[in-house]
């Protein structure tokens, strides 16, 4: 019974990471669309902002 539902439980997961990494547009559009710079946020996180 425990072993079925950890299946269960592991089949989801790894369909939801099948899905993410198909729709996974990588860094550079994250960072387009949300207006980050990368330097720029790792420059502040080093400062402590």
């Amino acid at each position: 019974m425990l072993g079925s539902a950890l299946c269960a439980i592991g089949a989801s997961l790894v369909v939801c990471y099948v899905i993410w990494l198909n729709t996974w547009e990588g860094w550079e559009s994250w960072n387009a669309r949300t207006g980050l710079d990368a330097e720029r946020a790792d420059e502040e996180r080093l400062l402590g902002k």
